[in-house]
């Protein structure tokens, strides 16, 4: 079940969701800031993300029904154990930030007094059950969610519409010129997805090529029309708010449902869960690939569920230890080497594969 396939559709809805899950899933000193720079902001972050794609893209599209760690793995075992070691690192990172930032929200806002073994257990529960389902159900779940999170944008646009303020809207380009680039490569190492699909493309049934320009269209698409609404109806408040989409969500009244801010709640903890699973997919391909070779690989991705909670947790408990963590993937530099590295990699041991044959 947890080496199941999907679609390019569901596969870019997957990641999709999980990019999105961590704009409303703010980390502390992460919430949107008002202004139109926060528009320059995301057109040139996602710019940057497409960029990075174009090599593996090119690697995928060159080579059918090869991997890029495929590729790596079939000609030299210590390449292969080195990318595997790199990449278990980043994606075990980026799983316990995921629950780092799910814990936040909860503590935030529906469970402020629940304990945090409470939100753990709860969470590792339901993770290990989506691992256990594997990623075409995942797939499918990510359908359902993806469609709620449409439903709740649009009863949001339909409370607020007299609430928007096109005027806090004006046409300059950058506030903040000195924080430019830092909140450029914040915004560009929070797409950790590239990882995941880089391990998963594989486990896409045809038109792998799709699946990257839909997921970043779709998340450039959500996050947009998010900080429109943060900054038309919100305006200067948004910087002070922890989660403003959840403000939003919150102080929508409309006839059918008073308030919606537990479809909010119900979203992000679906998109969460989510995201974790993939991260442990993810965990699992590169284990087959660089290490296990035909072996079982579900003994490891449960192992990596409950780490990445563990390490999660100890964030949670101990701040300081996820600030180094922090700077470095906010950095960009994790995410930029793995996409310059890996498509190297495996376009040059598939030519000297070819050459070989020849």
């Amino acid at each position: 079940m947890i080496n199941g396939k999907t679609g390019a559709a569901g596969m870019a809805l997957l990641l999709a969701l999980s990019r999105i899950f961590t704009e409303a899933a703010a980390l502390p000193g992460e919430s949107a800031g008002y202004g139109m720079q926060r528009f320059t902001v995301l057109v040139l972050s996602f710019v940057l993300t497409a960029a990075v794609y174009l090599p593996l893209i090119g690697f995928i599209s060159s080579s059918p029904g090869v991997t890029p760690l495929g590729a790596v793995a079939a000609r030299s075992k210590l390449l292969s154990g080195f990318f595997g070691v790199i990449f278990s690192v980043f994606l075990l990172s980026g799983a316990a930030e995921t629950g780092l930032r799910a814990y936040y929200y909860a503590s935030s806002t529906a469970f402020d007094s629940a304990p945090p073994i409470y939100f753990y257990a709860f969470t590792g529960a339901a993770l290990l059950f989506t691992a256990y389902c594997g990623l075409e159900a995942a797939s499918r779940a990510g359908f359902i969610t993806a469609g709620v999170f449409a439903l709740l944008i649009l009863l949001i646009i339909l409370a607020l519409a007299p609430s928007v303020r096109t005027e806090r809207l004006y046409p300059a380009l950058t506030d903040r010129s000195e924080t430019l680039w830092s909140e450029i490569l914040h915004e560009f190492s929070l797409n950790a997805e590239y990882l995941i699909f880089a391990a998963l493309c594989g486990r896409i049934n045809r038109r792998r090529s799709f699946t990257v320009p839909a997921y970043i269209g779709i998340s450039f698409a959500a996050v947009l029309v998010m900080t429109f609404l943060y900054t038309t109806v919100l305006g200067r408040l948004t910087n002070r708010l922890m989660f403003p989409f959840y403000t939003l969500s919150s102080i929508s009244d409309i006839t059918l449902l008073h308030r919606i801010n537990g479809i909010d709640i119900a979203v992000w903890a679906a998109a969460g869960i989510l995201r974790l699973a993939l991260f442990a997919f993810a965990f699992g391909e590169v284990v087959k690939e660089c290490f296990a070779g035909g072996r079982d690989v579900k003994p490891a991705v449960y192992a990596f569920c409950a780490a990445a909670l563990t390490v999660s947790a100890l964030f949670c408990s101990y701040p300081e230890l996820h600030e180094p963590v922090k700077r470095i993937s906010g950095s960009g530099i994790p995410l930029s080497a793995a996409a310059i590295l890996l498509p190297a990699a495996a376009f040059l041991c598939t030519r000297s594969g070819k050459g070989a044959s020849e």
